[in-house]
């Protein structure tokens, strides 16, 4: 039996009012954009009367981003960012990156391959398309501005029968697990995905068609809150934090704040570039800006590159040609540092070259970093 939902208002008037500045609607017009966000990405009607199980728990996701950004306007007041809808873009996305990590851990190992090996090949890019979403191609494809593949046409390549794509040439599908695929398995599937599509492909959409081909089989299948085997949703699991609660989380950010900018700063840019963690997403990062502890302004004057570090860190990263571009224009390092943060979390290898270091120091840096705030915020 499916648990209803908790009702956090996700429907807005499509009509604004005159009074534009409130928060009541800034956060409706913010809240219409989570919808359409979560509604592209998850492929759900977030209807209320929709009670499937993957409807439920994309609406489910949906309130809580909502509530998120209603609690971030109460609190950042004056302070709440500009352009709200741009914002409730990108929580919406990191959000949904979130939750894919969670219930489909070997998906999203998967994710990381292909985008390591997408981001690591001359002929393959991966970019942000023109509505937000990470979409993967030909690189000529990214030259010429060719739009993506429809999302429903590559949702019927992952039918319940389970069938694999149409006409991808026999020997394209690596007959052995992912982990034991190299760079020819990838190219040879990617490729032949590419070639049927004929059109960029939406990274999400991809990857769940490569989880097909695949067969990939999750060792475990956790539902959005963490609940029970029978995968009802709990309904203390699904209950906004209240304010001790709250508070108890913004005072150990505020303290773990504290002590990231008492860090060296080389164990800093180790862990601020390339948070620990499964799955990293930039959402790792922006924890910090959400809770109101540090803002954008912060955390870069915390990282203090100069420009000649920001021109190392452009040269080693698989920026696009407007990207590229637009870093060139840059008149002041928090220019920099907003284009730096679209490409967050930084691979080890631009670390290194930033520092002048090898991989494994970087990574020794990040777990020394580790242990020196667990040290400072007196945690075991």
């Amino acid at each position: 039996m499916v648990q209803a939902v908790r009702r956090v208002p996700c429907a807005v008037a499509t009509e604004p009012t005159p009074d534009a500045a409130t928060p009541s609607l800034r956060i409706a017009q913010a809240a219409e954009t989570v919808r359409a966000v979560l509604r592209r990405k998850s492929g759900m009607s977030l209807r209320d009367d929709d009670a499937r199980p993957a409807n439920v728990e994309a609406l489910e996701l949906c309130h809580d981003v909502v509530a998120r950004l209603w609690e971030r306007e109460v609190d950042a007041g004056a302070d709440a960012p500009a352009d709200a809808t741009a914002f409730a873009a990108t929580v919406a996305h990191n959000a949904w990156s979130d939750h894919l990590r969670r219930k489909y851990p070997r998906r999203t190992s998967l994710k990381n391959r292909l985008r390591y090996f997408l981001s690591h090949q001359p002929k393959y890019r991966v970019w942000d398309s023109a509505d937000g979403d990470v979409v993967a191609g030909l690189h000529a494809w990214q030259v010429t501005g060719r739009a993506p593949a429809d999302p429903a046409r590559m949702r019927a390549w992952t039918g319940a029968d389970g069938q694999r794509a149409p006409g991808l040439p026999r020997g394209s599908v690596p007959k052995k697990p992912m982990e034991s695929c190299g760079a020819d398995d990838w190219d040879r599937l990617l490729g032949a995905l590419f070639e049927q599509a004929q059109a960029p492909l939406g990274l999400d959409d991809m990857v769940r068609v490569v989880a097909v081909l695949l067969d990939l089989q999750e060792d475990r299948v956790e539902s959005l809150s963490g609940s029970g085997e029978d995968g009802d949703l709990d309904p203390a699991d699904t209950e906004t934090p209240g304010p001790e609660r709250r508070a108890e989380i913004r005072a150990m950010l505020r303290q773990l704040w504290g002590a990231v900018r008492a860090l060296r700063p080389d164990y800093r840019l180790a862990y601020l570039l390339n948070i620990p963690g499964a799955g990293k997403t930039r959402g790792d990062i922006e924890v910090f800006a959400l809770h109101g502890i540090a803002s954008i302004e912060d955390i870069a004057a915390a990282i203090g590159l100069d420009a000649a570090q920001y021109q190392r860190l452009f040269d080693e990263l698989p920026l696009s040609d407007a990207d590229r571009a637009a870093a060139a224009a840059c008149g002041s390092e928090l220019e920099r540092f907003a284009l730096l943060w679209r490409q967050l979390p930084l691979p080890d290898a631009a670390i290194a070259a930033l520092l002048g270091l090898g991989q494994q120091q970087v990574i020794n840096r990040r777990m020394l970093a580790l242990r020196e705030l667990a040290r400072l915020m007196g945690r075991p």
